[in-house]
């Protein structure tokens, strides 16, 4: 009788697409008439076009909801949550609101234009103008991680003692120890560094009050050595920035309880890429948005709500600059990608999402002029104008 061979162990991980951001960044008052005019092109209906957003809360996201109001003639449905999670459970109400529909989606990250570093942004509300996060929730979230990374990089050392091996010097609360594996917190990957001896045991060749000392491989050396990097004598020099993403991982319980637990679990599997990105807000940002555009159109194709009706889906990056010089603050939108199902051709010709520079090039093709958009100075003229109802409770 045969019997099955068992599957060998393995590990999958999950890549991420790369999110280009240079020469992609449209400001939001040509970025939505462009939106406006695609949909025209595809078949929408004018006067019948409900938008949504799924924005952060943060007033820096206040131009782009007026924009929005103001080309597609009404105030959008809220399709968002902290972050810029999108609310998939709203979009039955959304799709019942209009006879076609738009869903932007975008997570956000303030920008210096004159130092090129993200994550900041100053507030004109504030009697000093002081400067702040730009996203306090995504900042919120990956704050833990950075401190802890920080702790670690200062206290793992790399060096050369008298007896010529090239050790690394690790604190015992970063080791997963055999009979005492991290519970909560940063962990080394030694396997990645420290050599490995027969029944797959890695020894420490020296051990302190609180720390343990391995001999590195020569593979781990050649690559050190590559960097330019030059190993000290004694007791050496912490790792610092040479703490890459692929020498760590992080094994905790979630921070976040409340509904931002969604964008805590969109990162966490790759919050070693953010907390040693130059720019982690943006790495965080541009992570959230990929997990998020994936897991709604996957609602979306499995639900219901939209069926038989005319959806596009936009999801990309909203960057935020401060006021500067004698210019407003102002928003530009960074494109992603876009799901598309249109009532004529269902299924036909969007079965595939549009890859970001497909969709780009889609929004560069239209006009930036809106013969449609809305005088919302005059709507409001017209409103005061209009009949004062008298409004009584009933008897």
């Amino acid at each position: 009788m045969l019997t099955a061979k068992p599957y060998p162990m393995v590990t999958i991980l999950r890549g991420m697409a790369d999110f280009a951001v240079d020469g992609l960044a449209i400001p939001y008052p040509e970025f939505v008439p462009r939106l406006y005019n695609l949909c025209i092109r595809l078949g929408f209906r004018k006067g019948l076009i409900m938008p949504s957003r799924a924005f952060c809360s943060d007033e820096n996201q206040g131009i782009p909801i007026i924009l929005l109001t103001k080309h597609f003639g009404t105030f959008p449905f809220n399709h968002g949550r902290v972050g810029g999670i999108m609310a998939i459970d709203r979009h039955a109400p959304h799709a019942s609101h209009g006879e076609d529909s738009v869903i932007v989606q975008a997570s956000h990250v303030g920008y210096d234009p004159d130092t090129g570093v993200y994550g900041t942004f100053r507030r004109p509300k504030s009697a000093d103008k002081s400067t702040s996060v730009s996203c306090g929730k995504l900042s919120h979230v990956i704050t833990p991680y950075l401190e802890q990374y920080r702790f670690a990089r200062d206290r793992i050392f790399l060096s050369r003692p008298a007896s010529g091996a090239f050790l690394i010097s690790v604190k015992n609360s970063f080791i997963d120890f055999f009979t005492h594996p991290v519970k909560n917190g940063l962990v080394l990957r030694l396997q990645n560094i420290a050599k490995i001896q027969e029944g797959g045991v890695i020894r420490p060749v020296g051990a302190s009050s609180t720390m343990q000392s391995f001999e590195v491989t020569g593979e781990f050396k050649k690559r050190m050595d590559l960097s330019g990097y030059e190993w000290k004598s004694g007791n050496g020099e912490c790792m610092g920035d040479r703490l890459t993403e692929d020498l760590f991982f992080f094994r905790e319980d979630f921070h976040e309880t409340d509904e931002s637990i969604l964008l805590e679990r969109n990162i966490i599997d790759f919050m070693p890429r953010i907390v040693t990105s130059r720019n982690p807000l943006l790495r965080a940002a541009k992570i959230n948005i990929q997990h998020e555009f994936a897991r709604a159109v996957e609602s979306i194709r499995r639900g219901t709500e939209y069926a038989g009706k005319n959806l596009l889906y936009i999801a990309g990056l909203n960057i935020d600059i401060s006021e500067y010089q004698d210019y407003p603050p102002t928003t530009y939108f960074v494109p992603w990608a876009a799901h598309i199902q249109l009532r004529e051709t269902a299924g036909a010709d969007f079965r595939y999402p549009v890859e970001q520079q497909a969709l780009f090039d889609l929004l560069m093709a239209q006009s930036t002029r809106n013969p449609d958009e809305t005088d919302l100075k005059e709507e409001i003229k017209r409103m005061l104008a209009s009949p004062r109802f008298d409004i009584r409770s009933p008897k």
